[in-house]
Formats: structure tokens, C-alpha cells, sequence
């Protein structure tokens, strides 16, 4: 079955070869469809640099790390991040077997020309990918090219910093880390405070499960950070529940730069118990790697993507080292702590594209478009915005184990979606609730967002505070049953109680 993007360029007719009474390429849009395989194009010619036409339409049947680009003039195959010209892109990708289209906008490269989508989910749903802050505006802080020049850390220097390429079309194109990362914040404060021997819960501990090879199990690898005086000094140390895989990374592996680029580095790894290394790829293929199975590839490498979206993302703590598990990553607000990519940070906050290469995989930039219905790509004013769509806070997120747990009785679905943190938890068809609650090693709120605004108790590691007597917040006080918080069928608010304060102890 084929996909058809339409092509609806906003950006007005100058922009269009075919409409200028005096053509000159260097101001008309051109299109590139690029791919490492396909079949059924049509509307283009993969590879072609092409102009921008009214209706265009590009439809394929398979595609695989298929890229659309727009931009002004004939800019090379593909266009270069450091080069003068004005683009941006999309990414999909359809196999044979898949059942949709995997779509998405990215910035993980550079900051350009911005383009939104518009179409139906796998689920017949519709759904939009966009921008709620414009690329330029009158006031640089309201512009997300504004935002992330504030970030720069080079903005000083003799000709400005390196991450700002003045186009041939006259806007400003910003590079993203992995490029330029001496323009951007060095990681080496937040590992610093990762490895500090004298914090009270040094070595910091690491929780990583890895991704489900075909036809195997995944590998849970836990450890810590180390403190590493050298370069040579490991700063990473994981071994697998069963003791057989040890995972170690060195201080010199472990750079800003690799952290941006989440890659080009190495890791030492063991599948022996430790008695033997082998130095491997962060990121192994058949090619750099030949001897390696699919089921190896598998484990390292979604192993070392955990440790950079932690890192990048700002999850990993020595305050808090329950955080420090890709278990907990799904209920974590990204970059919440201050650490992490400020680049992604501005890309994650005003927009539903993407900005570090992992990304895509864990803050729900990806869509699945429903096969054969079509696709609308809009290419939009520079200080215009378009197709934003807020994150729904009315899906299921909850941890998928745990210590402890909580359970509500039947026909309490008044009580709406339970948040806790950036947790959720929906009612079954009965009205009940329940399942495993993240580690909280501190007081936390328990919010339920359909009895209205300020409507929420405290939450901590096998302790409730709802209040007592008069000020009891709920119809049924909470029984804690072997580590499990249990609430009564019809549970609801009591009345005009407030909630409760934050407890101090």
C-alpha cells in the first residue's frame, strides 16, 4: 500500500521557481528525497535535488531511513549542517512488514528552515507534529533560535560563536552540539557530581536494562559511576545480573563530545565474568563490527543509548539515585534538574521535534502514520508556528515493577487520571486503579486530576499523608498491606477538605 506526502509550501509564491517573474534558484525551495532503500516512488526522483512545485506530492510504498528535505537553492546531496544553506527535513522510514509509517520531525543537527506534519495516527487518530515557537522573532527570548543562542558558550568570541552560519538567504542557521560541541555547556560539571567521593551516597549506582534481542532475553546490568582520576580510569562500571556480561567505560570515552554525538567512543566489555576484554564500539554494526551477532549489537548498544539519554536528558543523580535506572526514565521530567543538552532542552520545550541523536526514543517525538492515508508537510514562515501538539496526559504511564504498589477499589473512576510525578495511572473498566508505584524516597504528590485543581495527597516510600479526623482529604483512609497502599471501592474526595501540607518528616 502507498503513502502520499503533500507538500504545502506557506512560505509564499516567491518561493517557487516556476512563479518568479525574474527565476533565481538561490531564492526558490528545492526538494530531496534521500534513502537507503525504496520502491514505489513517485513525484520525485530519490536523489534529485528538485524544485519545489504547487501540489507536489511524493508518494512511495517502501522506504527505508527515508529523509525529505526543503531548502533554498541547489544545495548539495545531502545538504551540509556546516554549509551556507537554509533547509530543514523530515525522517520516515516503512518496511514491507510494517503496518505504518514511522515519522518524525528532527532537529538533532541544526536549527533551519522549519517544517510541521499533518496526519492520521496508526490508531485512525489525527495528529499533528509542530512547532508552538517560532525559529525568529522581535524579541530574541521569544524565538527558539533566541533560546538556544543564550545557551552558547562562545557567543564572545571573534567572529561569533562557531555553532551560527549566516545563509545565503540571509537567517541564521544554529549547528546542535554534535556538530560544534565547544559552542555548548561542557558535561564535565555534571560527571563530576556523578563520581564525587566525598557525596554521601558515592559511588553513585546505575540501573540499565537493555533492549530484548530476537528470539532472547533482555539484560539487566547494574553499578555505578566511578570516580576516575584519568583518562584510563574507568567511569562507568556494570555487570548483568547473572555475572557474566561486564560493561566498562573509560573517563576518556566518556567526553562531552561523545556524550553529544552518542558516539564515537568505546567500551570494554566482558561476557566472561570479567576475565577477558574485548574494546567494542559504542555504537557496533556489522560493518565496524563483523564478528558480532545480532544479539550482542542489541545489548551494547541499547545499553550505551541508555546512558546517553540519562545523561543527556539530565536523569542521573547523586541526590537521587533511584533515578539513576532507564526504568524510571518514562515517569522523569526531561532536563527538570538543569543538567543535560540545553540545546534538546530548548528543541523539547518548544517543539515536538527532537534534538540529541536518542532523542526520538524516549521523548515521544516519533509518530505512526496510518498506512496509505496521506501525509501533509507544511513548510512555514520562519516567525511562524504551526501543528504544535501538547503532550496527552490521558495515557497509561506507570512503572512496570517495582517495591511498592497501590491499588483503589472498583467505581472510583471519579478520582480521573492518578498522577505522581510525570507518572500516570487510568482506571479500568470496573473503576479500579492500581499497579506499581516509581521508588519515592521522598514526599511526592499524588494528584487526581478529575476531581479538579489542588486536589492531592503526599506519597512516599510505603508512607501515606491524607490527612485525619476533620482534615482526612478522602472517603476512606489508606491501609498499608505489606507494602502496598490500599484504598476501598467509591474512594472520592471528602467534601470542601484541603490538601494536605507538605509533610517535613
Amino acid at each position: 500500500m502507498s503513502t502520499t506526502i503533500k507538500i504545502a509550501n506557506l512560505r509564499g509564491e516567491s518561493s517557487i521557481l516556476a512563479k518568479q517573474s525574474s527565476p533565481d534558484p538561490s531564492k526558490a525551495l528545492y526538494v530531496l528525497l534521500t534513502a537507503d532503500a525504496s520502491s514505489g516512488v513517485s513525484g520525485i526522483t530519490v536523489g534529485a535535488v528538485t524544485p519545489l512545485t504547487e501540489n507536489m506530492a511524493i508518494t512511495f510504498d517502501t522506504i527505508k531511513s527515508g529523509r525529505l528535505y526543503v531548502g533554498y537553492g541547489k544545495y548539495p546531496n545531502p545538504p551540509l549542517p556546516q554549509g551556507p544553506d537554509y533547509y530543514g527535513w523530515i525522517e520516515f522510514s516503512r518496511t514491507s512488514t510494517d503496518t505504518a509509517v514511522w515519522i518524525n520531525l528532527s532537529n538533532v543537527d541544526i536549527l533551519g528552515l522549519p517544517l510541521t506534519l499533518e496526519g492520521t495516527d496508526s490508531a485512525g487518530a489525527s495528529f499533528s507534529l509542530g512547532y508552538k515557537t517560532p525559529m525568529v522573532a522581535a524579541k530574541a527570548s521569544d524565538s527558539i533560535i533566541g533560546q538556544v543562542k543564550a545557551v552558547l558558550t562562545d557567543s564572545g568570541a571573534s567572529g561569533g560563536s562557531a555553532a551560527v552560519i549566516k545563509t545565503n538567504t540571509g537567517q541564521d542557521k544554529i549547528l546542535a552540539p554534535n556538530h560544534v560541541p565547544a559552542s555548548y555547556r561542557s558535561y564535565d560539571t555534571y560527571l563530576n557530581s556523578l563520581t564525587d567521593t566525598t557525596a554521601a551516597n558515592y559511588p553513585a549506582s546505575l540501573s540499565i536494562l537493555s533492549d530484548t534481542p530476537k528470539d532472547g532475553s533482555p539484560v539487566q546490568m547494574t553499578g555505578s559511576f566511578k570516580n576516575a582520576a584519568t583518562g584510563s580510569d574507568n567511569i562507568i562500571e556494570l555487570t548483568s545480573a547473572d555475572g557474566t556480561q561486564v560493561c566498562h567505560i573509560t573517563k576518556s570515552n566518556l567526553t562531552s563530545q561523545i556524550i553529544y554525538e552518542c558516539d564515537g567512543g568505546y567500551m570494554n566489555w566482558s561476557t566472561d565474568s570479567g576475565k577477558t576484554f574485548t574494546t567494542i564500539h559504542q555504537n557496533r554494526t556489522a560493518i565496524n563490527d563483523p564478528s558480532s551477532t545480532l544479539a550482542e549489537r542489541t545489548i551494547t548498544n541499547s545499553v550505551f543509548r541508555e546512558i546517553m539519554i540519562g545523561i543527556n536528558e539530565g536523569y542521573f543523580s547523586m541526590t537521587n539515585p533511584a533515578n539513576n535506572s532507564n526504568g524510571m526514565f518514562p515517569g522523569l521530567v526531561p532536563f527538570a534538574t538543569g543538567d543535560g543538552n540545553q540545546y534538546a532542552q530548548v528543541i523539547h520545550k518548544n517543539s515536538n521535534s527532537y534534538g540529541f541523536p536518542y532523542a526520538d526514543s524516549n521523548l515521544k517525538v516519533l509518530v505512526t502514520s496510518q498506512l496509505g492515508a496521506d501525509l501533509t508537510l507544511n513548510v512555514i514562515a520562519d516567525d511562524a508556528t504551526k501543528d504544535y501538539s501538547a503532550p496527552s496526559d490521558n495515557s497509561s504511564n506507570q512503572p512496570q515493577s517495582g517495591t511498592y504498589q497501590f491499588g483503589i477499589g472498583t467505581g472510583s473512576q471519579g478520582l480521573g487520571v492518578i498522577r505522581i510525578g510525570n507518572w500516570r495511572y487510568l482506571p479500568n473498566s470496573a473503576g479500579a486503579y492500581g499497579g506499581y508505584l516509581p521508588d519515592l524516597p521522598n514526599w511526592t504528590k499524588m494528584e487526581f486530576s478529575g476531581l479538579g485543581a489542588n486536589k492531592y495527597i503526599w506519597v512516599k516510600n510505603n508512607q501515606v499523608a491524607e490527612g485525619s479526623g476533620s482534615t482526612q482529604c478522602l472517603t476512606q483512609a489508606c491501609v498499608i498491606n505489606n507494602k502496598v497502599l490500599v484504598w476501598g471501592a467509591g474512594l472520592a474526595w471528602n467534601g470542601s477538605v484541603a490538601a494536605p501540607s507538605k509533610p517535613t518528616t
